[in-house]
């Protein structure tokens, strides 16, 4: 860039960290319009300085860095928890009840009562809640409670009646209706079934899916994100609404850049044009680069799909949720059109299914490159670990997964779910890394709060909330702050195909930057989740500001 070109904003001071591998004795970011246009030593800003150059001045106990990427969450659900009764710090199934009511009375007009987050692992009874919990506080209005997961859903029996889910409703593929000794629903769905509910408590106006995307937006940007990936397929509901999203990013509503990811078995008849119409008139802040479904449910329930049976259950080890035939088939119809996908995994099973269908379509087509992904690799063989780097397939993980819900390291159910030799494998970070896999960083937000920094420190110690262990779970999986920045930023812009544009600090790059209160590189790993922004500047322009 021509040092005649004057600065915007210029961010003076701070410690600056571009990317790994890149300089570090810097001293200044300079940006003009959308762009980062220059960046240097102390002695060359005044030639970007112009009478409407806004220089902000910041100490070198802050840091400058990449804007940073969540490349997991689902946003609507996150929406809803903000708006919505969050249940995150429940006690018991009563206590949650009890909530929820609370909650019931200021929303007197709300034809659904909502709410995300009750874990009844950290119960002190954690068995399944029932309607009738629910009923004794709420008879008269519908209740869809989605637990910390997002694999359960929790309804009242005025809720099962409206979405007509009774004795003689069967389980639908891949789901289960929780049901009493006589067959009749007792308040729970599971993964595919809880759709039968969620298609009536879900069914938003364009006016209130904004409100729920803007909630989120405005919580992200506090916690220095700049960029998601949205899984808007939720089992066979469609959370995709994007329509609201072409209709924000036109009015320059959008505050962070949002990367859609739509049903794996969606036509590509209806796909592409939608892909095409995102790259034309999303502005560059709204995309849709990926298809995506669920293979397997999660291991807390037994719906996690194992290669073997869970060491607390035998006879159980889970099972697909989708046709596997049909999900290879549609993965190798991605593929041809050039179309990422991403596959939930959370059993040692379904990730060598994943695997499996990958490189069915890798063979088929070679000539083709997409960067396919797993999504969360909580258990895996570890002879599948290396396939990663070898079928250069994208390790999407959450590191707050390892103790998201559980306030002690003893709440954990992975040891006796899994075993000795099972839980060795779990979240196996460093392996991925070392064996040549991109790591891209993500929260799962609502499952988790959404803030990046927990997971930065969660993967470098792998401790619960109580301290324990004291070396970490499976410490040889442990992390580096270095590591954690690159899953936030390049890594996931990697994912996200956009690595020209964003994930380092380099000039020409569009300017997605955070600004944090210390510098990471410097602090105590057990620290890092303390981290508060101080600004977030997403396509050059500051959309939060401390």
């Amino acid at each position: 860039m021509s040092i005649n070109e004057k600065a915007d904003l210029i961010l003076m001071g701070a410690s600056i960290y571009c990317g790994r591998d890149k300089p570090q004795d810097l001293d200044f970011i300079a940006i003009r319009g959308n762009k980062i246009i220059a960046s240097g030593k102390r002695d060359l800003v005044s030639g970007y300085k112009g009478e409407n150059t806004r220089v902000i001045s910041l100490s070198k106990d802050q840091l400058v860095l990449p804007g940073l990427h969540d490349n997991h969450v689902h946003l609507i659900q996150a929406g809803i928890l903000d708006k919505y009764v969050d249940l995150m710090d429940t006690a018991s199934e009563e206590d949650a009840a009890k909530q929820v009511k609370k909650f019931a009375d200021t929303i007197p007009d709300e034809p659904w009562i909502l709410g995300v987050g009750y874990s009844r692992m950290s119960w002190s009874d954690s068995k399944m809640p029932s309607k009738e919990t629910l009923d004794r506080y709420i008879p008269d209005r519908p209740v869809f409670l989605l637990d910390a997961e997002l694999h359960t859903a929790w309804l009242n029996s005025k809720a099962l009646q409206l979405c007509n889910i009774t004795g003689e409703t069967p389980d639908p593929a891949g789901g289960q209706i929780d049901r009493n000794p006589d067959g009749t629903p007792a308040g729970c769905l599971f993964e595919n079934a809880l759709c039968l509910g969620g298609k009536h408590a879900f069914a938003f106006d364009p006016k209130l899916t904004k409100e729920l995307i803007c909630r989120y937006m405005d919580k992200a940007v506090k916690f220095g994100v700049t960029s998601v990936s949205d899984m808007t397929p939720y089992f066979e509901l469609d959370l995709s609404y994007s329509e609201v999203y072409f209709d924000m990013a036109k009015k320059g509503e959008l505050t962070i850049r949002v990367n859609a990811a739509r049903n794996l078995f969606e036509d590509m008849d209806v796909f592409l044009p939608l892909q095409d119409r995102a790259e034309k008139e999303g502005r560059g802040m709204y995309r849709i680069p990926y298809m995506k479904q669920f293979i397997d449910g999660v291991p807390t329930n037994y719906t996690g799909y194992l290669l073997e049976d869970y060491s607390d259950n035998p006879g159980e080890r889970g099972k697909p949720i989708i046709d596997l035939d049909a999900m290879d088939h549609a993965v190798s119809i991605a593929h041809d059109n050039h179309v990422a996908v991403r596959l939930h995994s959370c059993g040692d099973a379904s990730l060598r299914a994943a695997l499996d269908a990958y490189r069915k379509a890798q063979q088929k087509s070679p000539h083709i490159k997409c960067r396919h992904m797993v999504e969360h690799i909580e258990v895996i063989k570890p002879e599948d670990i290396p396939r990663f780097g070898e079928q250069g397939v994208i390790a999407s993980v959450q590191p707050e997964h390892l103790v998201s819900g559980l306030p002690t390291f003893y709440d954990n159910c992975y040891p006796q779910r899994l075993g000795p030799e099972r839980e060795k494998h779990t979240w196996p970070f460093k392996t991925l890394k070392d064996t040549g896999a991109v790591l891209a960083g993500g929260s799962d937000c609502p499952v988790v709060a959404g803030n990046p920094f927990i997971g930065m420190s969660v993967g470098m110690t792998r401790r619960f909330a109580d301290g324990k262990p004291e070396e970490g779970w499976n410490p040889q999986q442990k992390l580096t702050i270095e590591d954690m920045i690159d899953m936030y930023t390049i890594g996931a812009a990697y994912a996200e195909g956009r690595e020209a544009e964003l994930g380092t600090l380099e000039v020409g790059k569009l300017a997605d930057i955070t600004v944090v209160d210390r510098n990471l590189l410097k602090e105590p790993a057990d620290r890092i989740k303390e981290t508060r922004v101080c600004m977030t500047i997403v396509d050059g322009k500051i959309v939060y500001e401390k």
